[in-house]
């Protein structure tokens, strides 16, 4: 049976690619809502690692942004930000000068990059000066901090998305398209596969949600994202996690490298997440979803179509190498999305409540992590 995009894909696929005589979500389109200009005017807070080598590249290659300034507290990573992308005619300034930037009658929106400990405070006094925010996810540290940037958005009417870029993604905008037509049945199991490469650094595993457990909150929250996504926000009956610690270094700091998240639901389905922090054949991405009609599985694209069969057996190319070319296209797609929310053509795709779930479900895994034990939501 074939399954039909939802719309909000075909909208997003359309707009991404400036179709000019798309209705909906042309740019053309567009700039008659917004009246007033051509181009958004942002402004982004945070240049690291991954935020200057997807984020601001992705931002820069679309039209639709303008970049007024970039906030980043470390100077030497401004620098070298500046020189790698060519970025000297865009001042580069520090958090302390956050209350003017956004004070800018000027300024549409910020994208919000910088780290998760400064995510509340920045998306609140964004949104307080009626500009729409962007966030890398999670939205921010706690259950209370997203409900208050959320609450945040609805009493100023301005737009909060937060960036849980895999559901923007061809493959599993048809899987959630397929959970949402019925074609499988009754759902009986969701498996999804997480395994990075390259591994992160030391530095990085060693600094990130001390008090947690970052291969549960840094790592799966994409995977418990996607649970929550494809179940319509059902709530789950109960978590269990079970981790292992196989680098050496790693033992020494505390923090696991391999996890499995085991979750029941109230009509009986289960879903299980393997987390593993490094993965030598490529960045391994998969869900699949069975149940009593029948199987759909969102699978691994590989760097090229190309394949080779002969006498001895078949070869292609290995997995892509890493996030930013697993999910080149939807990064881009969700920068079409957030400029769409803008304009007031679409609703935020994810919602206030899917993240309030996500961070919830997180919080009784790191319970279950540190307790050894069943947690009951």
């Amino acid at each position: 049976m074939l399954v039909r995009l939802p719309k909000w894909y075909t909208e997003l696929r359309l707009s991404c690619r400036q179709i000019q005589k798309c209705q909906r979500l042309s740019f053309s389109t567009v700039v008659e809502k917004n009246k007033t200009k051509d181009r958004l005017n942002v402004g982004v807070f945070g240049a690291g690692r991954i935020a200057s080598s997807v984020h601001i590249p992705n931002i820069l290659r679309d039209r639709r942004y303008n970049i007024n300034w970039v906030v980043e507290e470390n100077e030497q990573q401004s620098q070298k930000v500046k020189d790698q992308l060519f970025l000297h005619d865009i001042p580069f300034l520090t958090f302390k000068d956050r209350k003017s930037l956004l004070a800018d009658k000027g300024l549409d929106a910020v994208f919000v990059f910088s780290p998760t400990s400064t995510h509340a405070e920045i998306i609140c006094d964004s949104l307080k000066e009626a500009k729409s925010v962007m966030v890398e996810k999670p939205t921010a540290e706690s259950f209370t901090d997203i409900k208050t940037c959320y609450e945040t958005a609805e009493n100023y009417g301005t737009v909060l998305l937060t960036s849980f870029q895999r559901r923007f993604d061809p493959a599993f905008a048809s899987l959630k398209a397929t959970a949402q037509s019925g074609t499988l049945g009754d759902l009986q199991l969701l498996r999804l596969t997480s395994r990075d490469n390259p591994k992160p650094s030391y530095e990085f595993l060693s600094n990130t949600d001390q008090e947690g457990c970052n291969l549960i909150s840094d790592m799966a929250i994409h995977d418990i994202d996607m649970l929550v996504w494809l179940t319509s926000c059902a709530a789950p009956k109960s978590v269990f996690v079970m981790t292992h610690i196989r680098d050496e270094t790693l033992q020494k700091i505390g923090e696991p490298d391999a996890g499995v998240v085991a979750l029941t639901f109230q009509d009986g389905l289960m879903a299980t997440i393997d987390v593993f922090r490094e993965c030598v054949y490529g960045y391994d991405i998969r869900t699949e979803m069975f149940g009593t009609k029948g199987m759909a599985m969102a699978d691994n694209p590989r760097r090229s179509s190309y394949s080779v069969d002969y006498l001895q057996g078949s070869s292609s190319p290995p997995l892509h190498y890493s996030f930013p070319q697993r999910f080149e296209k939807a990064f881009e797609l969700a920068l079409a999305h957030f400029y769409s929310c803008l304009s007031g053509d679409v609703q935020p795709l994810v919602t206030k409540e899917e993240c309030l779930l996500v961070s919830k479900i997180i919080e009784k895994a790191v319970e279950s992590y540190k307790t050894g034990k069943v947690v009951n939501f």
